[in-house]
């Protein structure tokens, strides 16, 4: 027994609390659940297929950066004030409702992986194709 009289569960040989057994969920409940979201559900698919688009086209604008760089003989693929100002620019268009610091850690690394293609481009390795494992 603990100190308040209740059943102490380390006495019983028990670890902890009992865990929680699930809600039972109306049947009717869950395919309301299911109707509200299906709609939200493929709007967000939408918006990821529009977001692949648009990655896919800012590659292939790097490419074209990386070829124009090579051209010129400009050989750091990196750009360190650009790539600030680039986060500069997204953090000040967000309206708030997507994390600051998830959304600078999601543009730093779409930033590398645009570095990447410029890398791969210059070492004549053709985009899509991946390193052997």
């Amino acid at each position: 027994m603990s100190v308040d009289g209740k059943p102490d569960a380390r006495a019983s040989g028990g670890s902890g609390p009992e865990p929680l057994a699930p809600l039972p969920v109306d049947a009717e409940v869950a395919a309301d659940l299911g109707a509200a979201l299906a709609p939200l559900r493929e709007r967000i698919d939408a918006i990821d297929a529009e977001i692949v688009a648009l990655l896919n086209e800012r590659a292939r604008i790097a490419l074209e950066i990386g070829r124009v760089k090579d051209a010129q003989g400009q050989k750091p693929i990196r750009d360190p004030a650009r790539e600030a100002a680039v986060i500069e620019r997204v953090t000040s268009a967000s309206e708030g409702l997507f994390p600051e610091p998830e959304l600078v850690a999601l543009y730093r690394k779409l930033i590398a992986a645009t570095r990447k293609v410029q890398a791969d481009q210059r070492r004549g390795k053709r985009p899509g194709d991946d390193d052997p494992a």
